[in-house]
């Protein structure tokens, strides 16, 4: 029991990897991303085109 307890310590002093600014950075640079290939694409347009193909299938089978 008294090395599990070690264990615990010892991860939770532990700073060695990412910390939850880090994540949360990463995560801004792929939202920004994401949101310029949606502009730069025109996801939208596409997205819009797609989907009244598929209801116009839909509604002629």
């Amino acid at each position: 029991m008294k090395t599990l307890n070690d264990c615990v310590r010892r991860l939770a002093h532990e700073e060695d990897g990412a910390a939850a600014s880090e994540y949360a950075v990463l995560v801004a640079f792929i939202v920004a991303a994401v949101a310029a290939a949606v502009a730069l694409f025109d996801l939208g347009g596409i997205f819009g085109d797609v989907s009244q193909k598929v209801k116009d299938l839909i509604a002629g089978a």
